[in-house]
């Protein structure tokens, strides 16, 4: 990380690079850990008998937002604030775009105690 700072104010699109790639690493070291955990939360829901299908998108949507916020701070560091907010407001309308279904199975859920 330092080598990161001393970087970036001398070869700034180096510094953008070095961060790319030390963020990959750190997802590749964290990535069996990650599998873990999912094979633990599909077994949890299977033992809650929740539908799979809602925790796939839950899943999907947490997925979604952290490559936007990992996005928006790669361009932060490359100068882009611009480019960070829309790239956070793209993340933002793909999680509302996937949480319709889960939306629609509520209602559906709600209206349909009230018959």
């Amino acid at each position: 990380m330092v080598l990161i700072t001393v970087l970036r104010r001398e070869r700034t699109e180096f510094a953008v690079l070095l961060s790319l790639a030390a963020g990959a690493v750190l997802f590749l070291l964290i990535l069996p850990q990650l599998a873990q955990a999912l094979r633990l939360i599909d077994e949890l829901a299977v033992l809650a008998h929740v539908r799979l299908l809602y925790i796939d998108v839950v899943l999907r949507v947490i997925g979604i937002a952290y490559l936007a916020e990992f996005a928006a701070q790669v361009a932060r560091d490359a100068g882009e604030g611009a480019l960070a907010q829309k790239v956070e407001l793209g993340g933002k309308v793909l999680i509302l775009v996937l949480a319709v279904p889960i939306v629609g199975a509520l209602v559906h859920l709600v209206l349909g105690v009230g018959l």
